[in-house]
């Protein structure tokens, strides 16, 4: 080869380098060399996202949907440059307004693709689980079984995720929060994640709270949550430091109705017997109702009248509520001031119709029922509503009902009929031998035994 030949093979060997794509590189694109596209791209960008901001402000949630959802039909050149991540997070924000989660979940699962690390993204599909799960509890959604499950892990996964990346934050503590606590009945999961809500917002300086005022929202909410927490696992004076201090901090703001934060602490002071105390708080609670549905707090008003021994009140109180209205736990108070009132077989009539339509908690009627033929004298009833009580129960929720046991142990025993009064006395025994008033009734089979000897 000739020194002319070798220079040739040489410029053709640099032109085709020059010509290979450089895509891959992390310094330099093939769309830097040639940057029209991309500041067209950008530019459109701005302009989207300029007017869903407007959209946003007026909650137009359809027209953002009709607008810029899909984002490969509408706005196939932010793909093309990689610049879709933004609306498509946006869009999801307003598909979730609609209910629409599972197309919510499919554009944030792509955002996160894209920037695996973004803290917008990860609380985002976090919070959009945590809504669905939410809607499908008040039957807006269906979502049973495996794909609940399924979404509550999701939120989970996206609720964590965004707390590592934020640690200082408090509204994704404050849901994962509720996740455990009114999703998964998990209280004592859900209280360390409401205090470091409260604790993360007590740590902010004025500046930061100032520039983290949408934040104040979610700590407000985290206080009354921890302080209802404490009063469930009975740290009562815990739990009225907390919800006074609730009271206080949403004093200007009333982020929580009047009526919740006042029935708490109506229902804290209750708990602490301090009658009157909660008399006049959940009375305040009652003056302060807009639109909200109160009859839970007509109903501890009632108990709180009976526990001050004044059983007329209670029945005027419970008297308050439409009959169409009373859930069953309110007919549940309705007979114990019947009770009160001795009128023992309206209590009765009360209870018969409840247990009738009640398929979750049926067990609490019947062995109401129990009680008050048990005090009327009527044993055979006894025996019978309990064992009812207790057969509901198991079927239900796979136990025994300990109640049921013992009053069905005491109706026989009651009735003459040792036989099943041992049996049952025993099971109870079984499982829960320190059952109160237990090793009475068991004295008195053993004494009873002796005496048929």
């Amino acid at each position: 080869m000739t020194t002319l030949q070798s220079a040739m093979a040489k410029a053709l060997e640099n032109k085709a380098v020059s010509n290979t794509c450089i895509d891959e590189d992390e310094f330099l694109s093939l769309d830097d060399l040639i940057p029209v596209q991309r500041d067209a791209a950008v530019r459109s960008l701005k302009r989207v996202l300029a007017e869903v901001e407007e959209l946003f402000t007026e909650k137009k949630w359809e027209d953002i949907v009709a607008l810029f959802h899909p984002v490969e039909d509408k706005q196939p050149e932010l793909i093309q440059q990689g610049l879709d991540a933004e609306l498509r997070a946006k869009s999801a924000f307003a598909l979730g307004q609609l209910n629409r989660f599972d197309d919510a979940i499919k554009e944030l699962t792509q955002c996160i693709k894209s920037d695996p690390n973004n803290f917008l993204y990860h609380s985002s599909l976090g919070y959009t689980a945590y809504n669905s799960l939410f809607a499908a509890n008040n039957r807006e959604i269906f979502l049973r079984g495996k794909n609940r499950r399924d979404r509550i892990d999701m939120a989970h996964k996206h609720l964590k995720k965004a707390q590592e990346l934020r640690p200082e934050g408090i509204a994704n503590f404050y849901r994962e929060g509720m996740l455990f606590r009114k999703l998964e009945r998990k209280t004592e999961k859900a209280l360390p994640l409401f205090e470091r809500a409260v604790f993360n917002w007590d740590s902010l300086d004025e500046k930061k709270k100032q520039a983290q005022h949408r934040e104040r929202k979610n700590f407000v909410k985290s206080i009354y949550q921890l302080a209802s927490v404490s009063l469930e696992i009975g740290l009562h004076e815990k739990s009225l430091k907390g919800i006074k201090r609730c009271l206080l901090e949403d004093e200007k703001s009333n982020y929580m109705s009047p009526v919740f934060k006042y029935f708490a602490l109506g229902k804290v002071h209750f708990h602490l017997n301090n009658f009157s105390e909660a008399r006049d708080a959940l009375l305040f609670a009652i003056q302060r109702r807009t639109r909200e549905k109160i009859d839970f707090v007509h109903e501890l008003l009632a108990k709180t009248y009976l526990a001050q021994g004044n059983a007329q009140l209670a029945l005027e109180t419970i008297n308050r509520v439409p009959l169409k209205a009373r859930r069953p736990y309110y007919r549940w108070t309705e007979a114990d001031v019947l009770c009160a009132l001795k009128k023992f077989d309206q209590a009765k009539g009360v209870l018969l119709k409840t247990q009738e339509r009640d398929n979750r908690s049926r067990h609490k009627a019947l062995i109401r029922l129990a009680r008050i033929s048990y005090a009327t004298g009527d044993f055979s009833d006894v025996a019978k509503y309990s064992a009812e009580a207790d057969a509901f129960f198991q079927e239900k929720w796979g136990n025994r009902f300990y109640q049921g046991l013992f009053w069905q142990a005491l109706g026989a025993y009651r009735s003459g009929d040792r036989e099943t009064a041992v049996a049952a006395a025993m099971e109870l025994k079984a499982h829960n031998p320190r059952y109160p008033k237990l090793d009475i009734l068991l004295s008195k089979l053993d004494a009873s035994k002796g005496a048929l000897e």
